[in-house]
């Protein structure tokens, strides 16, 4: 989480500090609001952990299954030439019917049209770490790809509409006959969530 932190604070001073004087070409930095449904389809996780009794238990397998989530985020970002821009995302998300968690995520935008005033489509790859909000608090780590299409209010107003797949990598809680382990009873638990969003946003 610091690492990211450290690494989107240099990213942003850096770009905030190239170009300045192409500023009147187009606006260099953005910022804004996104909302998305993430659906969860399918669930990998490995468990290790001791019991109450003290007997150990290794529990692998996976599970396929529909499970809704919103997500809302805010971003800040700097448009590197008139087709890339690297935003910084945070919020918070639903992870499947697992946690909610606040992330953090360094995201890469390419536009695929140069007029910065005309609708186009994109595609954009986001990656990142973020805190599970659970009584026992750990990172989580998400990659998202994703397309979509941007819509020119005006020069400095866009409205995104956009799909995506990721990939959210974080660690559960774990129940014994709906006893909640302790974390330090707790060896592995981890769970690998696929899944699809979609949703827009309002970028200035």
């Amino acid at each position: 989480m610091k690492r990211i932190t450290a690494i989107a604070a240099i990213m942003i001073f850096f770009l905030t500090n190239t170009n300045a004087q192409n500023k009147e070409e187009f606006p260099r930095i953005t910022f804004g609001a996104e909302w998305s449904f993430v659906a969860s389809v399918f669930t990998a996780y490995h468990f290790n952990y001791f019991s109450p009794e003290g007997y150990r238990y290794n529990e692998m397998g996976s599970h396929s299954g529909f499970t809704g989530n919103g997500e809302g985020l805010l971003h800040v970002g700097y448009n590197v030439t008139d087709r890339w821009n690297l935003s910084i995302y945070t919020g918070i998300t639903g992870i499947s019917n697992i946690h909610n968690a606040i992330p953090l995520s360094i995201r890469a935008t390419h536009l695929f049209n140069a007029d910065e005033n005309g609708d186009r489509w994109f595609a954009f790859a986001d990656a990142g770490t973020g805190i599970s909000l659970k009584k026992d608090i750990q990172e989580t780590a998400t990659l998202k790809l994703g397309t979509g299409y941007r819509v020119s209010l005006s020069r400095d107003t866009k409205l995104d509409f956009h799909i995506s797949l990721r990939c959210i990598y974080t660690h559960p809680d774990i129940y014994f006959e709906n006893e909640l382990i302790s974390y330090r009873w707790i060896n592995r638990n981890n769970a690998l969530v696929a899944a699809v969003s979609v949703g827009m946003a309002v970028t200035f």
